[in-house]
């Protein structure tokens, strides 16, 4: 009795939550460059829709109305890689909150009125996209600081116009992060801005710095910092300097670059784990395809021992001088 009636709560359970994903808005469910993807952009969700299936690999909820967010909601997408979430009204994000997505690949922010965001994201073992513009006077000088040292294998980075000229920062010490290729500042607000904040971003190969205002601490950094990123071949646009180049020494001091030769160090390192697991892999599927290959090998010839065994029983049965003799030893030695 009690085992019917769990059996037409459940029953009950799954017909109201089948009911509640038919109303209201609706993903769109589609492939992009072979993932499952749930196009949910511009529909209205107010929270984070819960009628996807557990499988999906790319979320965009871009444009919608909603406000929060939790680690539940996040929790059974174990393939999630993409994640937008770009123009809503998220201010808030739980510490937690990407505990569970640790696959992420992609996850853009922008546009929310965010301003705490979890040290945790900078831990995402995948993540290599960030987007963060237009959160107005979202603290990233903390989260950095709180997860200090950075680990996720970040190439880029969008933080601009999340400063104002009533709420400057200092500038985001990110530490060593040796895959970083392209930075956005623009529009932001700095202060307490030295070369050396640039020294473990080695592999920097675009700042993307337009309508920066900036106060240096030294004012003849601000020189050092135009020549040590023309010299590195980064493209960026010059910072006006308030003092004469001539006035100054464009030499950088021995801890900036103890700490950039600290950073290569590290991306070569990381260069020669990702080479090593190519070949790991190589020689990997190669053994595969030897073992695949050897089994087969071994099935044909086993077949064909059969084969021959059963003619030659069967030669056996057979007389001497029989036509059917001397036909069957013919195939044999075929």
């Amino acid at each position: 009795m009690k085992i019917e009636i769990l059996w037409l709560l459940n029953l009950q359970i799954i017909y109201i939550y089948a009911m509640n994903c038919k109303e209201g808005p609706q993903c769109l469910m589609t492939r992009s460059h072979k993932m499952k993807t749930a196009d949910c952009y511009n529909r209205e969700f107010r929270e984070f829709p819960q009628c996807l299936t557990s499988d999906v690999e790319v979320i965009d909820l871009g444009y919608n109305r909603i406000r929060k967010i939790t680690r539940s909601d996040l929790s059974k997408f174990s393939s999630l890689k993409f994640l937008y979430l770009g123009d809503n009204l998220i201010s808030k994000l739980d510490k937690d909150l990407f505990e569970d997505a640790y696959r992420l690949t992609t996850l853009d922010l922008s546009l929310n009125a965010i301003v705490t965001i979890p040290p945790s994201i900078f831990h995402l073992p995948y993540l290599n996209s960030l987007y963060l513009k237009q959160n107005l006077n979202i603290d990233i000088v903390q989260a950095v600081e709180d997860a200090s040292p950075v680990t996720s294998p970040l190439i880029q980075i969008d933080i601009s116009k999340t400063t104002d000229i009533e709420n400057p920062t200092n500038f985001p010490n990110f530490g060593l992060m040796p895959l970083l290729t392209t930075l956005n500042v623009t529009g932001n607000f700095y202060f307490n801005v030295t070369p050396g904040l640039f020294m473990g971003l080695c592999n920097l190969q675009k700042l993307i710095n337009d309508n920066v205002t900036v106060a240096f601490n030294d004012t003849c950094d601000c020189w050092r910092l135009n020549y040590w990123l023309e010299t590195r071949g980064i493209q960026f646009t010059r910072f006006i300097c308030l003092i004469a180049e001539s006035q100054c020494s464009v030499t950088l001091n021995d801890e900036d670059l103890q700490l950039f030769s600290q950073c290569n160090i590290q991306f070569e390192a990381i260069k020669r784990s990702n080479l090593l697991k190519s070949i790991c892999i190589g020689v990997g599927a190669t053994a595969a395809v030897i073992i695949i290959l050897s089994f087969l090998i071994f099935l044909y010839c086993r077949k064909n021992r059969k084969h021959k065994n059963k003619q030659t029983k069967t030669l056996e049965s057979i007389g001497d001088d029989s036509p059917l003799r001397r036909k069957t030893v013919e195939n044999i030695y075929k």
